[in-house]
């Protein structure tokens, strides 16, 4: 189990809260949100590369948590 599993969570939980009621809303923020915690790279293009395995590995992190 991680923090940033953890911490992932704690701020799903905050946007649910706070405004993000409906799965839409619910779905926008979570993709928004887990970009923080995923690892990204810069490219020469000033681009930003997501990780797809980092993100499946969060994902695996985020549903093991109990």
């Amino acid at each position: 189990m991680s923090n940033r599993a953890k911490n992932l969570m704690e701020k799903i939980w905050e946007s649910r809260n706070s405004g993000a009621d409906t799965e839409t809303k619910l779905v926008s923020q979570i993709l928004k949100l887990s970009i923080n915690y995923v690892t990204l790279y810069d490219t020469q293009t000033e681009a930003k590369v997501l990780t797809v395995d980092d993100l499946v590995n969060l994902s695996n992190e985020v549903e093991s948590l109990k």
